[in-house]
């Protein structure tokens, strides 16, 4: 999932964010568990939900970045919905009917035999767990090591979704994005989400939820394959996309989804075995390749490295499934460049007053996640279109 890349990114001197406490997190979250089935009809069991506090996740320098609230309808568990700690952030990151990694045992397990083997390699122990959450789907988990007379000597991080140990000390990712604009985007971001919080307050004092579902803009495509990870993000990715043609239209590709995901992983030059590293920009090429190994030379891959709003919203409208590759970048330590990047599937969208795109993401099997259009450092799409 991870991958080396190739131009810096001048850092510049970010200005305090705004925190927002975890009481003011939670009253945001208990009306925006009602509000969300007004525009997005998936979810008009939670019109009666109440939530309660969950996970506190921090950034890499140890300051709030999210909160975790689960969302529970008659006294049972119903997903949760992610709050941002901070007004620099926007104020709803992310919600689904699903769990986030940290809350699957598999994962976490995977996790904690990753941390402690590192641990035992020098003498060490893996102690507590705290969780870091650095954008959209990116959950990582870091554990101090103690030596034997109780002192925290080193820390190891683990990204959860993989699950692989990272070296947050080190750029991962370089991406063909003019250093300028990407910086102005990123400052956008900032004045954009401090209005959404300035406009939500506002709703929440004047309003209640309400109106039906069917009055927002909604997009999504149904009958995409939901996977889990496998050989790596990029090809499981790419893998949901081209077994949904496979079932309109295109069904020559193996009857197996995982035989596809590891034809995806070689034609993609994915690290596997190994950790599932793919070049983003080899993805176009890789699908084209699997797609022409079965016959359809038509098909026509490409990626978007300034993937707009506008596009998402066409091609949803289409019905055209595609790949959306997540950057993000390094927010602790003086890192200002990407160091990771992770690649699900798109299959629809919200747009409202705060824009949503719907994610398979290659850790959940339970429906769809929502996460914030623009809740990233960057992020590229590809485009697969027969």
């Amino acid at each position: 999932m991870m991958a080396v890349l190739l131009i810096a990114v001048v850092s510049t001197p970010a200005s305090a964010a705004t925190s927002v406490s975890i009481e003011d997190a939670e009253t945001v979250a208990s009306f925006y568990v009602q509000y969300i089935p007004t525009f997005i009809d998936n979810y008009l069991e939670w019109q009666e939900a109440t939530v309660e506090q969950s996970t506190v996740y921090h950034d890499l320098d140890c300051e709030k970045s999210a909160y975790a609230f689960n969302v529970i309808e008659n006294g049972q568990y119903a997903g949760y919905i992610l709050v941002s700690a901070t007004r620099d952030n926007y104020p709803i990151l992310e919600f689904s009917t699903g769990r986030t990694p940290d809350a699957i045992t598999e994962l976490t397990t995977r996790s904690e035999t990753l941390a402690q083997e590192r641990a035992n390699e020098n003498g060490l122990t893996a102690g507590e767990a705290k969780l870091l959450y650095l954008g959209a789907t990116f959950y990582y988990a870091e554990y101090p090591l103690i030596d034997d007379r109780g002192e925290v000597v080193d820390r190891v991080v683990v990204d959860m979704t993989v699950p692989a140990i990272v070296d947050l000390g080190e750029s991962r990712v370089e991406i063909p994005i003019d250093e300028k604009d990407l910086l102005e985007e990123q400052q956008m971001k900032k004045q954009e989400a401090n209005a959404l919080w300035d406009s939500l307050e506002e709703k929440m004092k004047t309003t209640s939820p309400e109106g039906p579902a069917s009055s927002r803009g909604l997009g999504y495509i149904y009958d995409v394959p939901n996977y889990l990870w496998h050989c790596g993000c990029s090809p499981t990715a790419s893998g949901m996309v081209l077994m949904y043609w496979d079932s309109h239209g295109y069904p020559n590709f193996p009857d197996d989804h995982n035989e596809t995901i590891e034809e995806l992983a070689v034609a993609m030059g994915t690290e596997w075995p190994g950790n599932g590293a793919t070049w983003p920009w080899d993805i176009d090429d890789g699908m084209e390749e699997v797609c022409e190994n079965h016959g359809y030379s038509n098909f026509d891959a490409s990626n978007d490295y300034w993937m707009t709003w506008n596009e998402v919203k066409d091609e949803v409208d289409a019905n055209k499934p595609f790949v959306i590759s997540m950057l993000h970048g390094g927010t602790g330590s003086g890192q200002s460049q990407p160091y990771g990047d992770h690649s699900v599937a798109c299959v629809g969208y919200s747009d409202y007053d705060e824009d949503y795109v719907f994610i398979h993401d290659t850790w959940d099997e339970d429906g769809h996640h929502c996460i914030a259009y623009g809740n990233w450092w960057a992020a590229m799409a590809t485009w697969a279109r027969p």
